[in-house]
């Protein structure tokens, strides 16, 4: 409800709000009961399942040139729809732009909120230059056309998919690997309320590096090497030198999810089919009509 509300708040551009449940109750709808006559929202109960189909059924929907997508525990300031937007409109090489994601208030001795914050705006413009990492699907925008030519996104990833996260991660590296720019600004910021407990935060990170690793068998697989050696060296540098360092320093070795998680979607990744041209997993039911071609 606070991140509908929210959204229906925003200044600027006339624009359409679509909701897409997956939940099996009807509390969602109920919630939603007082803001369905606003003709701005448009609600769709989904029987597909994982935040990559549900993000393909939105993007069906859509008629905007320019979507801007966001999580039911984030809160969006007037100005973030606008600002979105503007940044795509401002950078015409991009076909993707990530905002500031910033943590709502909470106890940071119980747990943590996830966050993605630049100090300053940038243009990737290459697979390689997203060794740094890249923004969160939380505050991303994109354009409608590009990501439909490149097949949608791949319901493979994120929450509730089989890889449950990197839908905004891989969904970049496509638009790279095409010829198209990432945009990550500063300019625009949106909050998000996601509170994880440390405990959860662990499932929430081994997870992250399951779809790392399930990303690096898919460009493998696909025959994108280059593309291949961006998730290995994040996996070098964030999985395997944390332990080292503490070997090196006689310490007992940390962070070993991340190797473990990183491993077995990897081998997992090996063990599932690739579509060549749109790097797509080939699923059974591709809701965007590209699970059909060659391995």
């Amino acid at each position: 409800m606070r991140t509908v509300r929210s959204i229906l708040a925003s200044m600027g551009a006339p624009f359409e709000l679509i909701v897409i449940d997956q939940s099996s109750g009807p509390e969602s709808e109920q919630i939603l009961a007082e803001l369905i006559t606003d003709p701005r929202l448009r609600y769709v109960r989904s029987h597909a399942r994982g935040k990559g189909a549900a993000l393909n059924e939105g993007l069906r929907l859509a008629r905007g040139a320019i979507i801007a997508c966001t999580d039911d525990d984030c809160e969006a300031p007037p100005e973030w729809l606008a600002g979105m937007a503007r940044a795509l409109e401002d950078q015409p090489t991009a076909a993707i732009a990530f905002c500031n994601v910033t943590a709502g208030g909470y106890d940071p001795t119980a747990g943590y909120i996830p966050t993605f914050e630049r100090s300053r705006s940038r243009l990737l413009c290459s697979i390689g230059a997203s060794r740094g990492g890249l923004g969160l699907g939380a505050g991303m925008a994109f354009r409608r056309e590009v990501v439909v030519a490149l097949g949608g996104f791949d319901e493979a990833f994120g929450p509730g998919a089989r890889f449950a996260s990197g839908d905004d991660w891989d969904i970049s590296y496509r638009a790279l690997l095409s010829g198209w720019h990432v945009y990550e600004t500063v300019q625009v910021s949106i909050l998000h309320h996601g509170f994880l407990t440390f405990k959860q935060g662990r499932q929430h990170t081994r997870r992250d590096w399951i779809s790392g690793g399930a990303e690096a068998a898919k460009m493998l697989r696909a025959g994108r090497l280059v593309a291949a050696a961006v998730p290995f060296w994040i996996f070098c540098a964030y999985a395997i030198g944390p332990p080292v360092a503490d070997l090196l320093r006689l310490r007992r070795p940390t962070q070993l999810a991340r190797i473990a998680g990183f491993v077995q979607g990897f081998v997992a990744g090996l063990r599932t089919q690739v579509d060549r041209r749109t790097l797509l997993y080939i699923q059974k039911h591709d809701s965007m009509g590209s699970g059909s071609g060659g391995q």
